[in-house]
């Protein structure tokens, strides 16, 4: 197909088209730099009457305080009762050239004035005036008298220096009679405001013109003038120039002023002219380049046309429909965009709402069935299957080959349901829910789940060059909806259930169970209020005596006891798992040194201490700094070592930790007691007792329940043993008189026997 891509046509339209552009762009240029000149002198026309206006404010507080200078208002009151005396002009002159540096500042002040009404004079900072009127000044008005604030005066001319002037005026008050004294004047000589104001615009040539009620003075070219001329027309001088003229009335007064901007001045403003230069070339620039590409694009009109068939024809393909034909042309774009409006929102639906991976339904769509299954009003099954160490598989074989085992399984779990009309979702990434109506499974759902699912996964997963991939599920059901209320508390439960099938590594299928979710629910609830109990003071340390065989106290163990105030008692072995899996632990272990390091600095100062016996978490025993920890926090209270005993159990010394050991040692070396806790119920190997030089084994208290005479021989050999290796003993959990018969020979005796853990202030009567 040969195109004709240039014609005399084209090429008319194409000049004509740059014209257009030519047009609007110089055009665009010249209005823009227009505008551009005229907001610079808005902006500096508003910059310097903002400042005369705060100029004025200042001016007006200084009228202000002045007319409430308490030396001010005696000299007035002195020379209304006394008349006039040069003592007290002198007095005014004096308070004047304090406030002189206004003057200093502010050019156009011409004077700072004082005048006194019964004495009838002015005093200013620079003259003194008798026979001074008030009342016949060209400035004054009546309803100044009273006023709370000091107000400008309309334009006047001063009759001692004939100059217009403008006054800032505060009548003084006698705050005793509440008649006026007296009054303030700060006089503006408005033509040094003119050439100040002209001074403060420096980016273009200004004129000034101030308009008021018998006349308008101006500078115009650097020439100060003056009219009385009613008809005067600002407009009219500049009607040939290129202007921005802008109007400020200036506060109550009169008077308009007026600043004619000469716009070309701003232009040729060097800052202005070289940023107008930026613009201009980069409006050219732009200007030409979309220009040449517009060109460009039209001299290759046809070309993207075809492009753009072809792309509906790969859109088409990507659509996965059959289309009758794939022919490239024009007229068949209309037909082709009409098959892909009426197909892509089915496959943005599909993408939506299924897996493109296995083609199951998503975690979208779950949302959508659950609905439907609620609305039957049938009770059905959801069944999460997560298969376990998906991750390993992804790591030792691959992504592809984790991407296959998902698809093989998609494929197996809706085999295996299909005569159930159930439903297969992958809801994440290895994770898969199964709903069944709970009518169409014939047997109980272990059963169900073990002849359906476990049987996919009895044999290995086989794949070129790879090795057998066993699979397990970690599986868990709730059953809507008698296990759940909605969508999101059954994906709740279901996780809960699926944490308890991790915990637990079973691979049957675990169905919810309320007490497994209560008792979760609980472990929120310790953990959400565990992170303040410290900071509110919930915790309290019981002390359980731990006695001879002449029942004297010779030891305690410290037991933590929590009484929140929002969930009241919580037993210890709920909230210090909570505890220990949060890692709120090592806070809490701090807080059980230090509040027995202060307890027992107490048995010192009254000079009966014992040896206090504090559990230690694991958590803590593998921390670093936990020695440093406890050692500062002993030394705060300057408690002898020896006196603290940490409990350990089997478990941590099973770990072989290295940070393990060195805490031990580092412990013993210190001169703390060390004993091992709940002998009996671990691996109960001696050869630990020997490895770390224990200072005490604590018998648990299984050997000591209904204890036979076997369980008695079995707590003499580890006696026997427990002396050979130097550690002392002690045999928890004794309740009964015949208990302690049996065992008070073995060693010292722990149990309610003697007492039940108690309070600091019963465990201080017990010594």
């Amino acid at each position: 197909m040969k195109i004709k891509l240039i014609d005399s046509k084209f090429l008319i339209v194409g000049l004509l088209f740059i014209s257009v552009v030519i047009y609007m762009t110089t055009t665009s240029i010249a209005i823009i730099s227009n505008n551009s000149s005229q907001f610079i002198s808005d902006m500096q026309a508003e910059d310097i009457i903002i400042d005369l206006f705060d100029d004025i404010d200042l001016l007006k507080d200084t009228a202000n305080s002045l007319a409430d200078h308490k030396e001010i208002i005696s000299t007035l009151q002195d020379a209304k009762t006394n008349g006039y005396s040069t003592q007290y002009t002198e007095t005014l002159c004096d308070t004047l050239h304090n406030f002189t540096y206004i003057m200093s500042n502010l050019s156009f002040i011409r004077s700072i004035s004082v005048v006194s009404i019964s004495g009838e004079f002015i005093v200013s900072d620079s003259e003194i005036v008798e026979n001074y009127f008030v009342f016949d000044r060209p400035w004054f008005k009546e309803e100044m008298l009273y006023l709370n604030d000091a107000i400008v005066t309309n334009v006047y001319r001063s009759y001692s220096h004939n100059e217009l002037t403008s006054s800032i005026v505060k009548f003084i008050i006698d705050p005793i009679t509440g008649e006026p004294l007296g009054a303030i004047l700060l006089n503006i000589a408005l033509d040094k405001l003119l050439y100040e104001l002209r001074e403060d615009y420096r980016i273009a040539d200004i004129d000034l013109f101030i308009q008021f009620s018998s006349g308008i003075i101006y500078l115009r070219d650097d020439e100060l003038m003056f009219s009385t001329d009613p008809n005067f027309d600002i407009s009219a001088i500049y009607q040939e120039d290129n202007v921005n003229a802008i109007n400020y009335k200036i506060g109550s007064t009169d008077a308009l002023l007026t600043l004619v901007i000469n716009l070309d001045t701003i232009n040729s403003n060097i800052l202005v002219s070289e940023n107008n230069s930026f613009v201009i070339s980069r409006i050219y620039t732009l200007t030409f380049g979309i220009t040449i590409v517009i060109l460009i694009v039209s001299s290759l009109v046809l070309k993207p046309i075809f492009s753009a068939i072809k792309s509906l024809v790969h859109i088409i393909e990507e659509l996965g429909e059959s289309y009758p034909d794939y022919g490239v042309g024009i007229s068949r774009v209309e037909e082709m965009a009409k098959f892909i409006e009426y197909n892509l929102p089915k496959k943005i639906k599909y993408l939506l709402y299924y897996d493109e991976l296995t083609n199951l339904p998503n975690r979208k769509m779950f949302k959508i069935l659950f609905q439907n299954y609620t609305s039957t009003e049938t009770s059905f099954i959801v069944m999460l299957l997560d298969i376990k160490n998906f991750k390993g598989i992804n790591d030792a074989c691959g992504d592809s080959i984790g991407d296959q085992v998902l698809i093989d399984i998609s494929k197996s779990l809706q085999n295996a349901i299909e005569d159930t009309d159930g439903t297969v979702i992958r809801y994440s990434g290895d994770e898969f829910l199964v709903m069944i109506e709970t009518n169409r499974i014939n047997q109980s759902f272990h059963s169900f789940y073990e002849q359906r699912f476990l049987s996919i996964i009895a044999e290995p997963l086989l794949y070129p060059d790879k090795k057998p991939i066993q699979l397990e599920f970690n599986a868990v059901g709730v059953i809507s909806p008698h296990h759940c209320t909605c969508e999101d508390d059954m994906i709740a439960k279901i996780y809960v259930m699926l944490k308890k099938s991790k915990e637990d590594n079973t691979l049957n299928l675990l169905l919810y169970d309320n007490a497994v979710y209560d008792k979760y629910i609980s472990e929120q609830r310790i953990k959400e209020f565990l992170k303040d109990a410290i900071e509110t003071d919930e915790f309290v340390i019981n002390y359980q005596p731990i006695i001879n065989k002449n029942k004297k106290v010779k030891k305690a163990e410290a037991l933590i006891r929590w009484f929140s105030k929002d969930i009241g008692f919580v037993p210890p072995n709920e909230f210090i798992y909570v505890a220990e899996q949060t890692r709120m632990i090592i806070d809490l272990g701090n807080w059980i040194i230090e509040r027995v390091a202060k307890d027992l600095k107490t048995l010192f100062d009254i000079g009966n201490p014992v040896q206090i016996s504090i559990n230690i978490s694991p958590i803590q025993l593998m921390e670093e700094n936990f020695v440093p920890n406890a050692k500062q926090i002993l030394d705060k209270y300057d408690i002898d070592y020896s006196y603290i005993c940490f409990e350990i159990t089997e478990g941590i010394l099973l770990e072989d930790r290295g940070v393990v050991k060195q805490n031990i040692r580092l412990l013993q070396q210190l001169g703390i007691h060390l004993a091992l806790d709940d002998f009996g119920t671990g691996y109960s190997s001696f050869s630990y007792l020997k490895e770390y030089s224990l200072n005490i084994i604590k018998i648990d208290k299984i050997f000591v329940d209904n204890a036979t005479e076997k369980d008695y021989a079995i707590i003499y050999g580890i006696n026997l043993i427990s002396k050979a290796l130097g550690m002392e003993m002690i045999l928890e959990g004794v309740e009964t008189q015949e208990q302690f018969d049996k065992l008070r020979e073995f060693g010292l005796i722990q149990g309610y026997y003697f007492s039940k853990p108690v309070v600091w202030a019963e465990f201080i009567k017990l010594l």
